[in-house]
């Protein structure tokens, strides 16, 4: 029983680091979840209870694993994420430490390294990441338009590469203000279509500051039943190379609650909203394994993006559960050019398997135009 707690526990967090660099570019809420994974494990395992917590006690486990998306194909990876304590205080929560690299069957490669820093108090926290990504994607052009057209679907190759930090703190009753920094640099080439890109810029280089105000009331964060989890990010973008300025909003609100005996509802609302000056190599992308699933990511994208979704949770047996959901989303080029017809729909079916707090998911999602997709991974999508 040691050993398999101690490969569901490795599992997990290679699929949150892969889930987080192949589908969401390294989201900040999945390395949140490599974290909370690992420390769930050192938390339930006997032998680690029985151990006198450490300052300075560093622990690891290795990354091992394999996962498929759409847009990556199968993809074998390999790394390690660590935690450690800033504090002998045991209530506080682990900082944590990690590097992932992956390499797939359409040639996709990538490498991230990840981590939260708690101060000794535990009141304020640093989350870092550098990431670097190169992989051949499906092109269909820009806009919502040029999307809807399936012979556009073409080919590109992509690569990117950055660094980010937040710096946060942790106020009373679950709130979170602080600011962030970052740097991206974006290289696109051998487009089989050319004339889609539109003339656009190919390479981009960017510089960003802003700040970060949260609210956070969930029971638990892998798998929340109730409560809920509201982020207001407001950035601001400087060119290091070509293009102008541009300024980005990002909202995210997720609510939790439970309906009957076993049943929860999750709702998600998000917005991505950048004004006209921002590059299509910086635009937001409907699509992937937490918005808009069902859709290829990257096929719709422009430079504002707002989706909602409601999923229903139903635990069945045992550790077995079904989830359904329904949403939709929208790109457009700006709020005076939004078109409700334009809006796209997303809805799915999956099945979950539980095990000491841990999930694993298979959903199956559907978009317009017979587009669709299936996922698996490990937690929910939000």
């Amino acid at each position: 029983m040691r050993s398999v707690g101690r490969i569901v526990a490795v599992l997990t967090a290679v699929m949150a680091v892969a889930l987080s660099g192949a589908a969401q570019d390294y989201d900040s809420a999945y390395v949140a979840r490599v974290r909370d994974s690992v420390e769930m494990y050192y938390r339930t395992h006997p032998a680690q209870r029985a151990k006198r917590p450490s300052r300075c006690d560093f622990k690891a486990l290795p990354l091992y694993g394999v996962l498929y998306t759409q847009e990556t194909q199968f993809t074998a990876m390999g790394g390690f994420v660590g935690t450690y304590r800033t504090s002998a205080d045991t209530l506080l929560p682990l900082s944590s430490v990690g590097a992932t690299a992956m390499l797939s069957t359409n040639l996709s490669a990538a490498a991230v390294v990840t981590g939260t820093w708690y101060s000794p108090g535990g009141h304020f926290m640093i989350d870092y990441k550098a990431r670097f990504l190169y992989s051949p994607r499906s092109f269909w052009g820009l806009g919502y338009a040029c999307a809807s057209d399936n012979a556009n679907r073409s080919s590109f190759t992509a690569m990117r590469a950055g660094v980010r930090a937040d710096f946060l703190y942790s106020g009373v009753s679950g709130m979170r203000i602080g600011a962030m920094a970052a740097y991206d640099y974006y290289s696109a080439g051998n487009f089989s279509s050319p004339w889609l890109i539109d003339g656009c810029p190919l390479t981009t280089h960017y510089a960003s500051v802003g700040f970060i105000v949260s609210y956070d009331s969930r029971d638990e964060m892998l798998s929340p039943s109730r409560g809920m989890f509201v982020e207001l990010e407001q950035s601001a973008n400087i060119p290091l190379s070509g293009n102008g300025p541009f300024y980005r909003a990002e909202v995210t609100a997720d609510f939790y609650a439970g309906l009957w005996r076993g049943c929860v509802m999750a709702v998600d609302l998000y917005g991505n909203l950048s004004t006209c000056g921002s590059p299509w190599t910086m635009w937001p992308d409907a699509g992937g394994d937490v918005r808009m699933r069902g859709y290829y990511q990257g096929r719709y994208r422009d430079r504002n993006l707002l989706s909602v979704q409601l999923e229903l949770r139903q635990h069945i047996y045992g550790c077995h559960g079904v989830v359904a959901w329904g949403g939709a989303g929208n790109v457009f080029p700006s709020t005076r050019r939004f078109d409700i017809k334009n809006t796209l729909p997303t809805y799915g079916a999956g099945y979950r398997l539980s095990f000491a707090g841990l999930v694993f998911r298979l959903d199956a999602g559907f978009g317009i135009r017979g587009q669709w997709a299936v996922i698996a991974g490990f937690n929910h999508s939000f």
